[in-house]
């Protein structure tokens, strides 16, 4: 089983370059021109959140008609660039949500010998990682059923530092988040948001961060790091299940590459429902 991870799409529905610098859709076309030619296709996919540039409505169904393309089942979560009700309205067969921790973005998909939880991080308006306690809740009752099985979670935020000063914001219920973890060893988490692959242990667990379909961000490690982005080589995370494990590879797709910048992420909100 290989489950590919999207993340940082940051699609616009005008034709407009996304932070004044970033032709998205270009860089979703070639993400999907490179899952189309690859040599082992996924059997699913899973989309990281800010999958839209500040909420777009014609973005997502851009993204729909697009991925949806590929003929593999399509999961997605939100970022703090996205709006949930514009999701649910254009992407609801990618998004299933569990209607006991509405209006959040949560769900599982159970394939057998392991399991796929996504779990929404985003509060409208703010640009930083939330985990209320009904969320918790939530994930703790949720990876309860089966403690057995090997499980990726996944959602937009990282709740570990990582080093990108700006982008190291305050956590939500980080504790409450933790101890959940710390009581499953058979979850690994992948995130999205930091626009570059970034792997760590957090609570005990395996945890990552995908790259960006579109820019990476700077690697700038000071305190004002994290706020700007260059046109390094797209890429995403495929994990592959073999023999009772997940290998999670870090790929890179083809596309023009120049590394020009650093730019400043311009122009973009954090929509507020």
């Amino acid at each position: 089983m290989r489950v590919l991870q999207l993340s940082d799409t940051h699609l616009r529905g005008d034709d407009r370059l996304s932070f004044r610098v970033v032709d998205t859709r270009h860089c979703l076309d070639a993400a999907v021109a490179y899952v189309k030619n690859a040599a082992q296709k996924p059997e699913c996919i899973v989309i990281t959140g800010d999958l839209a540039d500040s909420g777009d409505l014609e973005a997502y169904r851009i993204l729909h008609r697009a991925v949806g393309s590929l003929g593999v089942p399509v999961y997605a979560i939100p970022g703090n660039h996205d709006r949930r009700d514009r999701m649910r309205d254009v992407l609801g067969d990618w998004c299933p949500a569990d209607g006991t921790v509405a209006p959040y973005i949560c769900y599982t998909m159970e394939d057998g010998p392991f399991r796929l939880v996504m779990m929404d991080t985003m509060r409208p308006g703010s640009h930083s990682g939330h985990c209320p306690p009904e969320v918790a809740a939530w994930l703790e009752r949720t990876l309860a059923e089966r403690p057995e099985t090997p499980t990726l979670l996944f959602m937009h935020h990282p709740p570990f530092c990582t080093g990108l000063g700006v982008m190291d914001e305050p956590f939500e219920n980080l504790e409450a988040l933790a101890a959940v973890l710390r009581a499953n060893p058979q979850v690994r988490l992948c995130c999205g948001h930091m626009h570059r692959p970034i792997v760590t242990e957090w609570a005990g667990r395996l945890a990552m961060t995908a790259p960006s379909v579109s820019m990476q961000m700077e690697l700038d490690l000071s305190p004002s790091g994290g706020d700007e982005f260059r046109m390094e080589a797209p890429g995403c995370l495929l994990h592959d299940w073999r023999n009772g494990v997940w290998n999670s590879h870090v790929c890179q797709i083809p596309d023009r590459v120049t590394f020009a910048g650093p730019y400043p992420f311009a122009d973009s909100v954090n929509p507020a429902e």
